[in-house]
């Protein structure tokens, strides 16, 4: 005769635990893992991941750990890529670029109401208006507010770069045209000058060789910024001065400036116009 079955509540409440407890334990409690299906707060990560196109399922320096494991991995390991620096990004914006760290921009941005254009001390004044310049070696002065090192002028020059389509000179086809050597006749006397420029930046190293010829906007915004007030009388000569920028409709006409009131045009490359260089900080 078979003993009859003696059920306690203490059992009940036992096999209740024991059957509620299986009921949370998750696949990295149970030495299994995402792929397996059972609920599980890494399959969860995994999955949010995937869904923002996060991370990559190829192996890592880590080795190759599966497609999920790779992925998670790889989705916290990520940094955000760029160049950009603080003075790059508008004043107060946030950004990301080589680092986790989020970094605060500084840039700031300049509405000129009114311009008396006298370097004198009332709230309308150019000067209130203007970035601080800094003479950090002879011939050198820098813009604090863009960064940029101007040289002094270097003479007048004709023939700026060629009268023709300019695709002949590599200057134009470097994304960094301070890399350029300054030996092509293509390129014309003043773009040459500046790229054969051999001149120290106050820095206390060698001379720096990196120097280009600016731009029309570079020269403008060297005006709005006050050259011709804040630097020195013969470096501020009131010359006006080639820039790199060619009449976009007219390729024998190219853009000067004239540093003194900011005027700028353009004329015939054959023009004899001073020549002054920038390089970046």
């Amino acid at each position: 005769m078979k003993k009859p079955l003696l059920v306690t509540s203490s059992f009940i409440l036992a096999a209740f635990g024991f059957w509620q407890a299986g009921q949370a334990i998750l696949a990295e409690q149970a030495a299994s893992s995402p792929e397996s299906g059972v609920d599980s707060r890494t399959r969860a990560v995994y999955e949010s991941v995937e869904s923002l196109a996060y991370g990559s399922e190829d192996a890592g320096s880590w080795g190759d750990w599966g497609a999920w494991w790779n992925r998670i991995r790889s989705a916290g390991e990520w940094v955000p890529e760029g160049d950009l620096l603080a003075k790059d990004v508008f004043l107060g914006k946030t950004f990301y670029a080589g680092s986790r760290t989020k970094q605060t921009g500084t840039l700031e941005m300049f509405l000129v109401e009114y311009d008396d254009y006298k370097n004198g001390t009332g709230a309308d004044d150019s000067a209130q208006e203007e970035a601080t310049w800094t003479n950090p070696a002879t011939n050198v002065w820098q813009d604090q507010r863009t960064d940029l090192y101007w040289s002094n002028s270097r003479g007048q020059a004709t023939n700026i770069f060629p009268n023709q389509d300019h695709s002949a000179c590599p200057f134009f086809d470097l994304a960094d045209r301070g890399d350029y050597d300054g030996l092509d006749a293509d390129c014309g006397n003043a773009i040459n000058a500046c790229s054969l420029l051999s001149l120290e930046v106050g820095n206390g190293g060698e001379p720096e060789t990196d120097w280009r010829l600016p731009s029309q906007k570079e020269y403008m915004q060297a005006y709005i910024d006050g050259i011709y007030n804040q630097t020195s009388a013969d470096f501020a000569t009131a010359n006006s001065f080639w820039g790199a920028t060619e009449r976009s409709d007219v390729s024998t006409k190219a853009w000067f400036i004239l540093l003194a009131t900011g005027f700028t045009e353009n004329a015939l490359k054959t023009t004899p116009y001073y020549v002054r260089c920038v390089r970046d900080d």
